[in-house]
């Protein structure tokens, strides 16, 4: 049985091989040698690429490998095994990865610790693929990709009762919503202390009416549910470009939500498109949305869909509050969740979200 290992020093060429043997892609051969490099810029978790070399392996035998691993920040380590982040990312690979059109890397293993603290996911390198940049934005067409691929996750699940017997998946109950609001209203003084700057009055004021109701908010919605990545946005996603990659591949997935499929698209044009991009091309893009879905067999009314659109445009204010607050603060990080509270508060405000707040 392949041991759980969740250090970069603790993977070793051996440990790959017998993950690679045991996924059923490396038939023969050896990992002679696995050279580890951190890449990207996650605050919940760590990604190593490692370069491999082999004896005797076929030639098609991958190239390198991704190992995603527990956040080094202790504050973030503890905050996302106290929640559950690590297991349900875990549980995602092996459960319903497999189960779904959407594009994400194909794992050769996924464990977790019985204490939820420990994991690591062995995971096929999507290089030369690239995750967005949260701060710079992205444009419509890249939007586009985002949301036709974001209705690969949430048909094949919406309205399916399958969804609440998964222990990982956080549901929508009374006891949940008030849990949300009693975290986001000890988190938001401490967030105005640190990025009051970057919101305007009103903004700041709708946030606060946000988090002092959330439990109500939450709670309000009545629709049909399905699963929801519950943090989809640009830095979440890689995208392929001149020199090869799928168009979209979908990756950390440690927020799962038994919720609206609304709240990952208005999520992702809220805080991925720059506020006159967004301005000029979300009706579009959430209908582009709605066809998809019909597409693959959910019709969508499209007065609702655009009503949840604007509902869930605040979803972007709970995730930057929590992000920001259950992490440790550095300079790039605090850069993005400036640019994050900005366009998520000014989305809210141009779709009169806070007349969804109770």
């Amino acid at each position: 049985m392949l041991p759980l290992v969740s250090s970069p020093e603790a993977i070793t060429a051996e440990w790959i091989t017998d993950a690679l043997r045991a996924s059923g892609v490396l038939p023969r051969g050896t990992v002679r040698e696995a050279r580890g490099k951190i890449i990207g810029t996650g605050k919940m978790g760590e990604n190593v690429r490692y370069e491999l070399t082999y004896d005797g392996a076929p030639d098609d035998a991958p190239a390198s490998v991704v190992a995603k691993l527990p956040a080094s920040d202790p504050t973030a380590r503890a905050s996302s095994a106290a929640q559950g982040s690590y297991w349900r990312e875990v549980c995602f690979y092996n459960e319903v990865a497999p189960r779904i059109p959407m594009r994400t890397p194909h794992t050769y293993a996924a464990l977790v610790a019985e204490d939820k603290a420990d994991f690591v996911i062995l995971m096929e390198d999507m290089r030369p693929a690239e995750p967005g940049d949260q701060i710079a934005g992205c444009d419509a067409a890249r939007a586009e990709v985002a949301v036709r691929e974001a209705a690969k996750l949430h048909a094949p699940f919406f309205g399916d009762p399958w969804l609440e017997t998964l222990p990982w998946v956080t549901q929508t109950t009374a006891e949940n919503a008030q849990l949300g609001q009693m975290i986001l209203t000890t988190l938001w003084p401490g967030f105005v202390e640190r990025f009051g700057a970057a919101m305007s009055p009103e903004g700041q004021k709708l946030g606060e009416r946000f988090v002092q109701a959330y439990a109500g908010f939450a709670l309000a919605y009545t629709g049909p549910r399905t699963l929801v990545h519950a943090d989809y946005r640009l830095e979440n996603a890689l995208f392929g470009n001149a020199l090869g990659g799928p168009p979209i591949a979908v990756v950390d997935w440690q927020s799962c939500l038994h919720a609206c499929a609304l709240a990952d698209v208005a999520y992702f044009l809220g805080g991925g498109l720059p506020v006159a991009e967004r301005r000029a091309h979300e009706r579009e893009l959430v209908e582009i949305y709605r066809r998809e879905m019909a597409a693959l067999g959910v019709a969508l009314d499209a007065d609702a869909c655009w009503r949840e659109y604007r509902r869930y445009a605040l979803h972007g204010v709970l995730i930057t509050v929590l992000g920001s607050m259950l992490s440790s603060a550095d300079a790039r990080g605090d850069r993005m969740f400036v640019a994050m509270i900005e366009r998520h508060l000014q989305h809210a405000l141009d779709l009169d979200a806070g007349d969804f707040v109770p």
